[in-house]
């Protein structure tokens, strides 16, 4: 008769240990096939289904100093436009929005800049969700940042375009559209590509090269600037000009229209340029920081201009505004 083999309590508190880490890791292996474990909590989130049909939704990322804005466009496509700066913190917070407005693909995935506060967090967006394209700075795999070589990587395979002047896209079922008023095409001679390529490490340049886009539905517009200064600002209003108007692919966009301005170079000195905020007044103007310090020097331009109604993600974190076809509202 075999003998029964008594354990001792020790062993047994280790055998069941053990069985319970190796459940554990094999459910964590499991799991992250379909989600990654260390965002775990920004999949654990209600899924709203996203704006409504016809309802577009702007959402101002607080990701500290940088910029992240996701745009739910009212045909059901999806816009992303950069990333933050790529910290586990604000990737989490980006992948937590995107999940609970049930994103899953994003259409247009858009990299304004190519400073780590914009494209930091791009890779790690483009690994865990499905870009179908991609609007991206006309440098390609050239060295700038770390952050922006890793995007380039991360961005092959994927159909990609140049942010630049007259570029567009449009939905005239849905009546929507953005452009991009800035940079100048890539192949002009005296352009802010041009001017980027000749001096790399030029911040003035970095930032003048920033993608500025014009979105627009049902009679609200806005205006992203990126990190462009008071150059580029000034250039705007010149080439908004005597006719008053930017054409782009049929569509006529006039800066003085602009009812949300997402301010440029997050509030910093660099962009004041009174003649610009005269010209754009806008009603709502977005300032994404981390530090009241950097905002104080444009609130007498913004004020100036009439607008009352500013916001910074430091004070306000997420903004999130919502156009319909009766107008639009800070929710």
């Amino acid at each position: 008769m075999a003998q029964k083999i008594k354990l001792s309590k020790n062993k047994i508190r280790a055998i069941v240990i053990a069985c319970v880490s190796a459940a554990v890791a094999i459910a964590l292996i499991i799991t992250n096939f379909f989600v990654p474990v260390k965002y775990l909590a920004s999949y654990m989130v209600l899924r709203n289904g996203g704006a409504a049909d016809g309802v577009m939704r702007v959402r101002f990322v607080d990701v500290g100093y940088g910029n992240c804005t996701i745009v739910e466009l009212p045909d059901g496509k999806n816009m992303l436009i950069d990333g933050g700066n790529g910290s586990m913190t604000n990737e989490a917070r980006i992948l937590k929005f995107l999940n609970k407005c049930d994103i899953d693909v994003i259409d247009y995935l858009v990299c304004t800049n190519v400073n780590a506060e914009h494209c930091g967090g791009l890779t790690e967006i483009i690994k865990y969700k499905t870009v179908k394209k991609i609007y991206m700075p006309g440098l390609d795999f050239l060295y700038t940042t770390d952050e922006y070589y890793n995007f380039c990587v991360a961005a092959s395979g994927i159909n990609t375009s140049i942010s630049q002047y007259n570029a567009y896209e449009a939905n005239e079922d849905y009546g929507y559209f953005f452009s991009f008023l800035s940079p100048a095409v890539f192949n002009n001679s005296g352009g802010e590509y041009k001017a980027l390529l000749d001096n790399m490490q030029s911040v003035e340049a970095r930032g003048n090269a920033s993608a500025v886009i014009w979105l627009e539905f049902a009679g609200t517009s806005f205006l992203f600037a990126s990190d462009v200064t008071q150059t580029v600002l000034e250039r705007l209003c010149k080439n908004n000009g005597a006719d008053g108007y930017f054409d782009i692919g049929g569509h006529t966009v006039r800066l003085e229209n602009c009812n949300v301005l997402q301010v440029p170079d997050h509030g910093s000195k660099s962009a004041i340029y009174t003649p610009f905020y005269d010209l754009v007044s806008p009603e709502v103007a977005v300032i994404s920081t981390d530090s009241t310090d950097t905002s104080n020097g444009l609130h007498s331009d913004l004020v100036g201009c009439g607008c009352e109604n500013i916001y910074s993600t430091d004070k306000n974190g997420t903004v999130t505004i919502e156009v319909t076809a009766d107008g639009y509202a800070v929710v």
